[in-house]
Protein backbone atom coordinates (compact mmCIF):
# COMPACT_ATOMS: atom_id res chain seq x y z
CA UNK A 1 0.00 0.00 0.00
CA UNK A 2 2.86 2.49 -0.18
CA UNK A 3 2.78 5.28 -2.45
CA UNK A 4 5.57 7.49 -4.14
CA UNK A 5 3.80 10.34 -1.82
CA UNK A 6 4.13 8.09 1.19
CA UNK A 7 7.99 7.48 0.57
CA UNK A 8 8.64 11.37 0.33
CA UNK A 9 7.11 11.65 3.61
CA UNK A 10 8.85 8.89 5.03
CA UNK A 11 11.96 11.03 3.83
CA UNK A 12 11.52 14.13 4.96
CA UNK A 13 10.57 13.67 8.56
CA UNK A 14 12.32 10.90 10.05
CA UNK A 15 12.61 12.52 13.36
CA UNK A 16 9.35 14.52 13.52
CA UNK A 17 7.78 10.38 12.56
CA UNK A 18 8.96 9.29 15.99
CA UNK A 19 8.11 12.49 17.76
CA UNK A 20 4.36 11.82 16.45
CA UNK A 21 4.56 8.47 17.82
CA UNK A 22 5.77 9.04 21.24
CA UNK A 23 2.78 12.14 21.45
CA UNK A 24 0.14 9.64 19.85
CA UNK A 25 1.12 6.06 21.45
CA UNK A 26 3.69 5.74 24.14
CA UNK A 27 1.66 8.48 26.26
CA UNK A 28 -1.49 6.43 25.83
CA UNK A 29 0.98 3.79 27.57
CA UNK A 30 2.13 5.06 30.92
CA UNK A 31 4.73 7.52 29.02
CA UNK A 32 6.89 4.30 28.49
CA UNK A 33 7.72 1.83 25.39
CA UNK A 34 10.13 -0.91 25.15
CA UNK A 35 12.95 -0.65 22.42
CA UNK A 36 11.91 -3.43 20.55
CA UNK A 37 8.32 -1.65 20.20
CA UNK A 38 9.73 1.25 19.09
CA UNK A 39 12.56 -0.39 16.32
CA UNK A 40 9.52 -2.70 15.15
CA UNK A 41 6.49 -0.24 14.82
CA UNK A 42 8.64 2.59 13.06
CA UNK A 43 10.19 0.28 10.81
CA UNK A 44 6.21 -0.12 9.47
CA UNK A 45 6.74 3.58 8.36
CA UNK A 46 9.73 3.09 6.74
CA UNK A 47 12.47 3.99 9.36
CA UNK A 48 15.05 1.08 9.71
CA UNK A 49 16.17 -0.17 13.10
CA UNK A 50 19.66 2.14 13.30
CA UNK A 51 17.60 5.13 12.40
CA UNK A 52 15.67 4.48 15.22
CA UNK A 53 18.53 4.06 17.62
CA UNK A 54 19.86 6.95 16.70
CA UNK A 55 16.67 9.20 16.78
CA UNK A 56 16.16 7.88 20.20
CA UNK A 57 19.76 8.49 21.47
CA UNK A 58 19.50 12.43 20.16
CA UNK A 59 16.02 12.48 22.12
CA UNK A 60 17.67 10.47 25.01
CA UNK A 61 20.73 13.51 24.97
CA UNK A 62 17.84 16.28 24.49
CA UNK A 63 16.35 15.34 27.39
CA UNK A 64 12.85 14.12 25.97
CA UNK A 65 13.42 9.95 26.85
CA UNK A 66 14.90 8.50 30.02
CA UNK A 67 16.01 4.76 29.97
CA UNK A 68 13.91 2.67 31.97
CA UNK A 69 14.33 -1.09 31.96
CA UNK A 70 10.75 -2.73 33.10
CA UNK A 71 11.80 -6.73 33.97
CA UNK A 72 13.99 -8.04 31.37
CA UNK A 73 12.41 -5.38 28.94
CA UNK A 74 14.34 -2.47 28.06
CA UNK A 75 12.61 0.79 27.34
CA UNK A 76 12.41 4.63 27.46
CA UNK A 77 10.09 6.74 29.11
CA UNK A 78 8.71 10.23 28.35
CA UNK A 79 10.32 13.00 30.47
CA UNK A 80 8.62 15.50 32.07
CA UNK A 81 10.06 17.92 29.73
CA UNK A 82 9.03 16.11 26.50
CA UNK A 83 5.20 15.47 28.18
CA UNK A 84 5.12 19.43 28.69
CA UNK A 85 6.43 19.90 25.58
CA UNK A 86 3.91 17.42 24.04
CA UNK A 87 1.28 19.00 25.76
CA UNK A 88 1.96 22.71 24.71
CA UNK A 89 1.29 21.44 20.99
CA UNK A 90 -2.09 19.45 21.76
CA UNK A 91 -4.40 22.21 21.68
CA UNK A 92 -3.04 23.81 18.12
CA UNK A 93 -2.44 20.06 16.05
CA UNK A 94 -5.66 18.60 17.64
CA UNK A 95 -7.89 21.34 17.17
CA UNK A 96 -6.34 23.88 14.49
CA UNK A 97 -6.69 27.01 14.71
CA UNK A 98 -10.12 28.61 14.26
CA UNK A 99 -10.65 31.55 12.08
CA UNK A 100 -11.59 35.06 13.50
CA UNK A 101 -13.59 38.05 12.68
CA UNK A 102 -12.23 40.56 11.32
CA UNK A 103 -13.83 43.04 13.78
CA UNK A 104 -12.14 40.75 16.63
CA UNK A 105 -8.90 42.70 16.22
CA UNK A 106 -5.18 41.92 16.65
CA UNK A 107 -2.68 41.53 18.81
CA UNK A 108 0.37 43.54 18.39
CA UNK A 109 4.06 42.64 19.74
CA UNK A 110 6.92 44.84 19.94
CA UNK A 111 10.68 43.33 21.32
CA UNK A 112 13.99 44.56 21.38
CA UNK A 113 16.65 42.29 22.96
CA UNK A 114 20.48 42.72 23.73
CA UNK A 115 22.85 41.12 21.75
CA UNK A 116 24.41 39.62 24.61
CA UNK A 117 20.98 37.90 24.71
CA UNK A 118 21.29 36.45 21.38
CA UNK A 119 19.90 33.13 22.36
CA UNK A 120 17.36 34.73 23.91
CA UNK A 121 16.16 36.14 20.77
CA UNK A 122 16.20 33.48 18.73
CA UNK A 123 13.62 31.58 21.24
CA UNK A 124 11.79 34.93 20.85
CA UNK A 125 11.13 34.60 17.53
CA UNK A 126 10.50 30.60 17.01
CA UNK A 127 8.06 31.01 19.70
CA UNK A 128 5.96 33.63 18.62
CA UNK A 129 5.79 31.95 15.53
CA UNK A 130 4.66 28.70 17.23
CA UNK A 131 1.76 30.91 18.76
CA UNK A 132 0.61 32.11 15.30
CA UNK A 133 2.45 35.34 14.77
CA UNK A 134 3.65 36.84 11.88
CA UNK A 135 6.66 39.10 11.68
CA UNK A 136 5.80 42.31 9.69
CA UNK A 137 8.82 44.19 10.53
CA UNK A 138 11.96 44.60 12.56
CA UNK A 139 11.02 43.37 16.31
CA UNK A 140 7.32 43.83 15.11
CA UNK A 141 4.94 40.92 15.01
CA UNK A 142 1.08 40.11 14.64
CA UNK A 143 -1.52 38.06 15.70
CA UNK A 144 -5.07 37.91 15.92
CA UNK A 145 -6.89 39.43 19.02
CA UNK A 146 -7.46 36.08 20.90
CA UNK A 147 -3.55 34.93 21.26
CA UNK A 148 -2.59 37.90 23.63
CA UNK A 149 -4.12 35.81 26.26
CA UNK A 150 -1.59 32.54 25.63
CA UNK A 151 1.13 35.34 24.17
CA UNK A 152 1.42 36.80 28.08
CA UNK A 153 1.26 33.24 29.67
CA UNK A 154 4.20 31.81 27.44
CA UNK A 155 6.48 34.68 27.64
CA UNK A 156 6.05 34.86 31.62
CA UNK A 157 7.08 31.35 31.29
CA UNK A 158 9.66 31.45 29.63
CA UNK A 159 11.10 34.85 31.51
CA UNK A 160 11.24 36.85 28.24
CA UNK A 161 8.68 39.73 29.49
CA UNK A 162 11.18 41.69 30.32
CA UNK A 163 12.21 41.72 26.45
CA UNK A 164 8.14 42.39 25.03
CA UNK A 165 5.61 45.08 25.30
CA UNK A 166 2.04 43.57 24.31
CA UNK A 167 -0.44 45.77 22.46
CA UNK A 168 -4.19 45.13 21.01
CA UNK A 169 -5.07 46.91 17.68
CA UNK A 170 -7.62 47.60 15.42
CA UNK A 171 -8.15 48.58 11.73
CA UNK A 172 -9.46 51.76 10.98
CA UNK A 173 -12.38 51.39 8.75
CA UNK A 174 -13.44 52.62 5.67
CA UNK A 175 -10.78 53.78 2.74
CA UNK A 176 -8.14 51.62 1.52
CA UNK A 177 -7.00 50.65 4.99
CA UNK A 178 -8.32 46.65 4.58
CA UNK A 179 -6.22 46.67 1.57
CA UNK A 180 -3.86 47.79 3.51
CA UNK A 181 -4.08 45.00 5.93
CA UNK A 182 -4.26 42.50 3.62
CA UNK A 183 -0.72 43.56 2.41
CA UNK A 184 0.33 43.53 5.97
CA UNK A 185 -0.64 40.05 6.32
CA UNK A 186 0.77 39.06 3.28
CA UNK A 187 3.99 40.37 4.95
CA UNK A 188 3.51 38.33 8.14
CA UNK A 189 2.78 34.91 6.65
CA UNK A 190 4.01 33.02 3.39
CA UNK A 191 0.18 32.03 2.67
CA UNK A 192 0.75 30.79 -0.87
CA UNK A 193 3.31 28.44 0.51
CA UNK A 194 0.75 27.33 3.22
CA UNK A 195 -1.97 26.61 0.94
CA UNK A 196 0.26 25.07 -0.88
CA UNK A 197 1.07 22.56 1.79
CA UNK A 198 -2.86 22.38 2.31
CA UNK A 199 -3.60 20.90 -1.02
CA UNK A 200 -0.55 18.76 -0.80
CA UNK A 201 -2.21 17.22 2.24
CA UNK A 202 -5.47 16.77 0.66
CA UNK A 203 -3.71 15.08 -2.76
CA UNK A 204 -1.90 12.77 -0.33
CA UNK A 205 -4.87 11.83 2.01
CA UNK A 206 -8.32 11.84 0.59
CA UNK A 207 -8.01 8.79 -1.24
CA UNK A 208 -7.29 6.95 2.05
CA UNK A 209 -10.15 8.35 3.57
CA UNK A 210 -12.69 7.54 0.83
CA UNK A 211 -10.73 4.33 1.20
CA UNK A 212 -11.26 3.49 4.45
CA UNK A 213 -14.82 4.27 4.85
CA UNK A 214 -15.71 2.21 2.25
CA UNK A 215 -13.73 -0.71 2.98
CA UNK A 216 -11.72 -0.64 5.91
CA UNK A 217 -8.09 -2.55 6.11
CA UNK A 218 -6.35 -4.19 8.81
CA UNK A 219 -4.82 -2.06 11.81
CA UNK A 220 -1.74 -2.88 10.66
CA UNK A 221 -2.39 -0.47 7.30
CA UNK A 222 -4.43 1.80 9.72
CA UNK A 223 -1.52 2.39 12.13
CA UNK A 224 0.84 3.28 8.93
CA UNK A 225 -1.70 5.58 7.30
CA UNK A 226 -2.76 7.20 10.64
CA UNK A 227 1.12 7.96 11.68
CA UNK A 228 2.32 9.54 7.77
CA UNK A 229 -1.12 12.05 8.17
CA UNK A 230 -0.45 12.99 11.38
CA UNK A 231 3.11 13.69 10.42
CA UNK A 232 2.19 15.57 7.40
CA UNK A 233 -0.59 17.59 9.27
CA UNK A 234 1.67 18.37 12.64
CA UNK A 235 3.47 21.59 11.17
CA UNK A 236 0.56 22.77 9.41
CA UNK A 237 -1.72 24.56 12.26
CA UNK A 238 1.92 25.92 13.76
CA UNK A 239 1.87 28.16 10.92
CA UNK A 240 -1.87 28.91 10.61
CA UNK A 241 -2.73 31.74 12.54
CA UNK A 242 -6.66 31.18 11.74
CA UNK A 243 -6.61 35.00 10.03
CA UNK A 244 -10.42 36.17 9.48
CA UNK A 245 -11.74 34.81 5.81
CA UNK A 246 -11.62 38.12 4.52
CA UNK A 247 -7.99 38.09 4.01
CA UNK A 248 -7.85 34.77 2.88
CA UNK A 249 -8.82 33.65 -0.96
CA UNK A 250 -12.09 31.95 -2.06
CA UNK A 251 -9.62 28.62 -3.00
CA UNK A 252 -8.60 28.58 0.34
CA UNK A 253 -8.01 24.88 1.65
CA UNK A 254 -7.64 25.14 5.24
CA UNK A 255 -10.68 24.20 6.30
CA UNK A 256 -10.90 21.47 4.17
CA UNK A 257 -7.46 20.34 4.87
CA UNK A 258 -8.61 20.24 8.92
CA UNK A 259 -12.04 18.66 8.05
CA UNK A 260 -10.09 15.42 6.48
CA UNK A 261 -7.40 15.55 9.24
CA UNK A 262 -10.81 14.80 11.51
CA UNK A 263 -11.90 12.40 9.53
CA UNK A 264 -8.91 10.61 9.16
CA UNK A 265 -8.54 10.35 13.07
CA UNK A 266 -11.89 9.12 13.19
CA UNK A 267 -11.15 6.28 10.55
CA UNK A 268 -7.92 5.71 11.90
CA UNK A 269 -6.93 5.78 15.21
CA UNK A 270 -8.85 3.00 17.25
CA UNK A 271 -7.26 0.82 14.70
CA UNK A 272 -4.15 2.36 14.81
CA UNK A 273 -4.17 2.08 18.77
CA UNK A 274 -4.65 -1.63 18.95
CA UNK A 275 -1.85 -2.51 16.59
CA UNK A 276 0.41 -0.49 18.26
CA UNK A 277 -0.99 -1.57 21.70
CA UNK A 278 -0.10 -5.37 20.72
CA UNK A 279 3.78 -4.53 20.62
CA UNK A 280 3.71 -3.75 24.47
CA UNK A 281 4.26 -6.50 26.84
Amino acid sequence: MSTLADQAVVAAHPRTLLVEFLGAFVRRNDGWAPVSAMVALMGEVGLDGPAVRTLVSRLKSRGWLEPDKRGRTSGYRLSAAALASLAEGDDVVWRARQEVSLDDGWTLVTFSVPESERAKRHLLRSRLTGLGFGNIGPGIWIAPARVLGPARSLLSRLGLLQFVDLFTAQVAPGGDDEEALAGLIRRGWDLAELDEQYHAFLADHEHVARRWAIDPGSDREAFRDYVLALNQWRPLPFKDPGLPRELLGPDWAGARAGELFVRLVDLLEAPAQRHAASFWP
